[in-house]
């Protein structure tokens, strides 16, 4: 994109790398960079490798008076130490500066694009002060940013789904959308699980949340605590194994849904829809257990330390095969715009 103040130039590039929104049936890009009043003469150019190609016919408008901006991005984020993150700055009205100020050391902000990037090195909590500016003047706000520890090796961790940094870049969002990032942190053998996303059977097609997990080869059993539940009353958490870290492949779960329901979920087909079955009444400080054998799949609870475990349900799932698969937590607020945090700790998982 290429603008100018005379029909007959000079023109001056504006905007780079413009592409295709949504499923690529239009392009667009908004202007919000020159002098308010200004009638500006724009014009359009391909470019590869051999350089740019001729400019299209111009098209001329007045740059408005904006709208003082809106911070709209999340006041909350979470990162671990060591670990590279990215949390965007977004703001009504076509901002086109912004600045975090507090950042901790590791991270930076891009001040055109208000992505904050990069790969924390201290642990805490951080008060980061936000703007996000245009000619009518700046807004502030504050951004909470948790940096913790990761989970040890081989535990690793992250959401099922595709990561939606920017909607603005998608005409329409897919079936497994996660429009609010998750994160684990690992503090004194508690695994804080935070996640979000809209189902663990979205559309009857696939799963999303946060999934911090390991691989295992073989028959195994997992067991945890769940010592704790906030930020969503609807969620469904607990344990999960994935035959692959696809949102739609085979998998089976014991689920805690709302805090006081522990269920077997099952996908026996891929991109098909997950069971829920069985049914314990249970509460935070429960013990859950999920069994492979072979293709079979079972599920129990124990809500006295466990002293006695309650059956759930079991099941099959044909063809899980014999390769490395993925056994750990699961957490799915089943909100898009909410994390639950959940903690898990006794977190062990046993070769059969």
């Amino acid at each position: 994109m290429l603008r100018a103040a005379a029909a007959d130039g000079p023109y001056e590039t504006i905007a780079t790398g413009i592409g295709a929104v949504g499923f690529g049936t239009r392009v667009r890009y908004a202007d919000a960079t020159g002098t308010p009043g200004t009638r500006y003469h724009y014009a359009v150019a391909k470019t590869n490798r051999a350089g740019r190609g001729p400019l299209s016919e111009s098209a001329t408008a007045t740059m408005p008076t904006p709208s003082k901006p809106q911070l709209t991005s999340a006041t909350t984020a979470f990162a671990n130490k060591g670990v590279p993150f990215t949390h965007l700055l977004s703001a009504s009205h076509e901002p086109i500066r912004f600045a975090a100020d507090g950042l901790p050391d590791g991270l930076r902000v891009d001040r055109r694009t208000g992505l904050i990037s990069g790969t924390p090195t201290q642990t805490g909590e951080f008060e980061v002060t936000t703007t996000a500016g245009n000619a009518a003047g700046d807004a502030t706000g504050t951004l909470t940013l948790t940096v913790g520890t990761p989970p040890p090796a081989p535990w690793t961790y992250g959401d099922l789904g595709d990561v939606i940094l920017d909607d603005r870049a998608y005409g329409t969002l897919g079936v497994v959308a996660v429009r609010t990032p998750g994160s684990t942190a690992h503090e004194d053998g508690t695994f804080v699980v935070r996640g979000a996303g809209t189902d663990l059977t979205v559309n009857n097609q696939g799963m999303t949340g946060q999934f911090v997990r390991r691989p295992v080869t073989g028959d195994c059993e997992v067991t945890a605590r769940l010592v704790s539940r906030a930020g969503a009353t609807g969620d469904r958490v607990g344990l999960l194994m994935a035959k692959s870290l696809s949102p739609f492949d085979q998998a089976a779960g014991a689920i805690v849904t709302g805090g006081t329901s522990a269920q077997l979920m099952l996908r026996p087909t891929v991109a098909g829809r997950s069971t829920f079955t069985g049914n314990a009444a249970v509460t935070a400080g429960c013990l859950l257990r999920l069994k492979r054998t072979g293709t079979h799949f079972t599920a129990s609870a124990s809500t006295d330390d466990g002293a006695t475990w309650t059956p759930l349900a079991e099941g099959d799932i044909p063809g899980f095969g014999d390769a490395p698969y993925y056994v750990g937590l699961v957490v799915c607020s089943r909100s898009p715009l909410t994390r639950s945090t959940t903690e898990f700790d006794e977190v062990s998982i046993t070769p059969m």
